[in-house]
């Protein structure tokens, strides 16, 4: 086990992060996991018109499960039907990479009547506030059916 020499670490804050600081903290962490057998497969798919991006949802695979990262669509093509499409194309992907569930969150300001539509049920729920207004942060879940 390793030993901290107090005079010789320190803490440091960095506001912002320096992108080079979260690659590092990210890879340090996938190399744990990935020692630890825990694989996580990362995706993205995008939505393009007119040979510009419009719409793209990242996400992961770990251990049987599909986790939705951002999701998002062009202010000009929302309720388009846009974000139901990449939703059903991650999920695809997702049971192509053995997910039997996928999970997602979301703010109460952002899209927190959106996945119940697609069949996703609220399983936790954390209140806040952001600049003196309420706001919640709502994770979401949806097991996949075998005959899916």
């Amino acid at each position: 086990m390793a030993t901290i020499d107090d005079e010789e670490a320190m803490f440091e804050t960095l506001d912002p992060v320096p992108p080079e600081i979260a690659t590092a903290i990210s890879d340090g962490l996938n190399a744990f996991n990935e020692s630890a057998e825990i694989r996580r497969e990362a995706f993205a798919i995008v939505w393009r018109e007119n040979g510009g991006l419009a719409g793209g949802i990242t996400a992961s695979v770990s251990f049987s499960v599909l986790f939705i990262g951002n999701l998002w669509v062009a202010q000009s093509l929302r309720l388009s039907g846009i974000g139901r499409k990449l939703m059903a194309a991650a999920e695809e992907e997702g049971r192509r990479r053995a997910a039997v569930m996928a999970c997602v969150d979301t703010l109460s300001t952002q899209a927190p009547d959106f996945y119940p539509k697609l069949g996703y049920v609220e399983f936790g729920r954390v209140s806040g506030h952001a600049e003196g207004r309420p706001v919640d942060r709502i994770w979401f879940r949806k097991e996949f059916s075998a005959a899916a």
